[in-house]
């Protein structure tokens, strides 16, 4: 027997879908910016992104012990096939972005690396400034 779902849990699977559409859009942007090499929001967008995660893990934790009772019923709706969708939508960009990120890291390190050791040789120059003569004035 499926049961008609309750308007508690149909409201946090309303949510819970606008969460993960948010994080979706979030993860997306994140990506362009990386593709497009704009790393200046970066760092903003990466907090803003886990907290957002942080919210809806929050969120998912009180919606999945309702959805546990009768999961059957909940996999013929539409929102909850949403959510499922924008999940493995969100997972698959996760997969991309990892790469990516790993990429810029190892070229940045690379990139330190080489602006330590020509600091490391800058430092070994002894620059010779000549003595200025201190002149007296008269008068």
């Amino acid at each position: 027997m499926i049961t008609m779902p309750d308007s508690q849990t149909e409201k946090l699977l309303i949510l819970s879908v606008k969460q993960y559409g948010e994080l979706l859009q979030h993860a997306e942007a994140l990506s362009k910016m990386l593709d497009d090499c704009d790393y200046s929001q970066v760092e903003q967008y990466l907090h803003s992104l886990r907290q957002l995660q942080a919210t809806a893990s929050r969120q998912d934790e009180l919606l999945l012990s309702l959805l546990k009772a009768d999961l059957a019923a909940w996999e013929e709706n539409t929102r909850y096939q949403m959510r499922q969708n924008y999940i493995h939508s969100i997972l698959k960009l996760n997969e991309s972005l990892v790469p990516k990120i790993r990429g810029i890291l190892a070229v940045t390190a690379v990139e330190l690396k080489k602006i330590r050791g020509g600091r490391t040789a800058l430092a070994g120059y002894a620059f010779k400034v000549p003595k200025q003569r201190k002149y007296r004035s008269i008068g």
